[in-house]
């Protein structure tokens, strides 16, 4: 079985996100034409099993919605340059300052979240669904102080300015810095600011209520050198009695167990309770939630 063979048996299961699962089958098929056939072979295939073939329908349906998504996720994949292996911390997040910089140069949604394949509208349907889902956790309030680590074109910052008192965006590619300010011009309640990827330097003590981390400990996770866990460290720094890190996919290993145990082990060591411990509860995303709250005294 190919890849492209597994990516569409997959989506037949519909247990993956539809996003998700035409997200894969793009990555996988060699051509265009390719992933188009095989849908239609594993529709066709699947013509009698009513749940797979209503998954299938539904991945169908969503890249006629999207006609643009073949370009956008094999242009952004495309844009990542192979590393070489065995590089070093401060290696790792240069590679990926640079390789943000081209990605939202060339295609703006898919470059903070593949998954998009590209359409400002599934991204923004993606983004509302966590920030509904934050607000329903009892992480965002009027007065609320907010960092959303890795900001990327700022899709975050326009959805909780509206909500807290102050939002900042912090990420380490100037690309995707650049943007996010533009994309928030006139929101006065937003900063945007370019960081080192090694800790959360110029933050105050005690300053947040919420930093959030979407999609970003993967790379600090890759990095190695302890940056995961340092920057768990900071949150508790920055985070005021009571306050909340949420992280939204801890790695890309694909080992559960693994990450949940990572999460629980930095939590201990720095003064959090784990209120959520790798739950999947988005129906637009597969990203795995641990939200940490800080102890009300240290």
């Amino acid at each position: 079985m190919t890849a492209l063979d597994e990516a569409l048996a997959a989506a037949a299961t519909g247990t993956a996100p539809d996003t998700v699962a035409l997200m894969r089958i793009l990555m996988e098929a060699t051509t265009e034409a390719a992933a188009r056939d095989g849908l239609a072979a594993m529709q066709a295939a699947h013509a009698g099993d009513a749940e797979a073939a209503a998954a299938l329908g539904r991945v169908a349906a969503l890249w006629a919605a999207t006609p643009g998504a073949w370009d956008a996720v094999r242009n952004t994949v495309a844009r990542i340059a192979h590393r070489p292996p065995g590089d070093g911390p401060d290696a790792v997040l240069t590679y990926w300052a640079a390789s943000f910089d081209r990605l939202v140069a060339a295609q703006p949604e898919a470059s903070v979240a593949l998954y998009s394949l590209g359409s400002p509208a599934v991204l923004a349907a993606a983004t509302d669904e966590i920030v509904a889902l934050m607000d329903r956790w009892g992480l965002l309030a009027p007065a609320g102080h907010v960092l959303d680590l890795g900001c990327g074109i700022g899709r975050f910052l326009q959805a909780l300015a509206p909500r807290v008192a102050h939002v900042t965006g912090l990420d380490i590619s100037a690309g995707m810095v650049a943007e996010a300010r533009r994309r928030c011009a006139g929101l006065g309640k937003v900063t945007v600011r370019q960081g080192s990827g090694r800790d959360l330097a110029g933050v105050a003590d005690d300053s947040l209520d919420l930093v959030l981390a979407a999609d970003v400990f993967p790379y600090l996770v890759e990095a190695g050198g302890g940056l995961a866990e340092a920057h768990v460290a900071e949150a508790a720094r920055v985070l005021g009695p009571g306050g909340s890190l949420l992280i939204l996919n801890y790695s890309y290993r694909g080992d559960a167990a693994a990450d949940r145990a990572a999460v629980m082990a930095s939590a201990v060591a720095h003064g959090f309770a784990v209120e959520r411990a790798g739950t999947r509860d988005f129906a637009l995303w597969d990203g795995a939630a641990f939200l940490l709250r800080r102890f009300p005294a240290r």
